[in-house]
């Protein structure tokens, strides 16, 4: 019963994916160069040869997974029985009780990513490289999160299963969508500014879009 009423919820949710998407490829444009864009294309080439063809960062993953679970469980006040992490069973945080956040916070929230995105503002003034290297590491983290998370999906971990998958694919793609202006923004020439813009333009133009989806799904009815 629960994963049908969250199942139901989701697909708002779903069409507000479809939205943002839609409107993803032309606010990417407005926020940074040419050049931008390939240092991106080529961090995130990186990660996928990595992953594909050398050794899988799975360790490092599965700390970011297991304490984005316990940074959300600790927010919502939850009791922390247990945490451990080890090579041979991976990790595990038991909890006196849960929610859809603590569930899907290692896949809502790209821990690696919002850290390199904190350091980046520290470190942006000392070398012209900075925003560069920067941009190149978060398409890095970003592309790793982004494939542990669908790998996760995909062998239908506990967390996502809770809520079904359904609900947690679009509530997890709306977080990931929502998170690319701030995670581009420390590295991009526009910065900050750039940033806003990208959410103002997503405002701005959701209504067209929406209409746009809503008249093309109902073509097949």
């Amino acid at each position: 019963m629960r994963v049908f009423l969250f199942s139901i919820l989701g697909l708002p949710i779903l069409l507000l994916d479809g939205i943002l998407l839609h409107d993803l490829p032309g606010q990417l444009a407005s926020l940074h160069s040419k050049e931008e864009g390939w240092i991106l294309l080529g961090g995130a080439a990186l990660y996928l040869l990595v992953h594909v063809f050398l050794r899988k960062p799975e360790r490092m993953y599965l700390w970011a997974h297991e304490f984005s679970h316990l940074i959300v469980a600790k927010i919502f006040f939850r009791e922390v029985h247990s945490f451990h992490i080890t090579s041979r069973d991976g990790g595990k945080v038991v909890l006196d009780r849960t929610n859809v956040l603590i569930d899907l916070a290692p896949y809502l929230f790209p821990l690696y990513c919002m850290a390199a995105c904190v350091a980046a503002g520290f470190f942006k003034g000392l070398s012209p490289w900075v925003p560069d290297l920067y941009l190149a590491l978060a398409a890095f983290l970003f592309s790793m999160h982004v494939v542990f998370s669908a790998e996760g999906f995909l062998k239908g971990q506990p967390d996502v299963k809770r809520s079904g998958r359904l609900f947690s694919g679009a509530l997890v793609l709306l977080f990931l969508l929502l998170w690319i202006p701030c995670l581009l923004a420390p590295g991009a020439a526009s910065g900050w500014k750039g940033a806003a813009a990208f959410y103002g333009g997503w405002i701005h133009s959701a209504p067209l879009t929406g209409r746009r989806l809503f008249r093309f799904a109902a073509s097949f009815f």
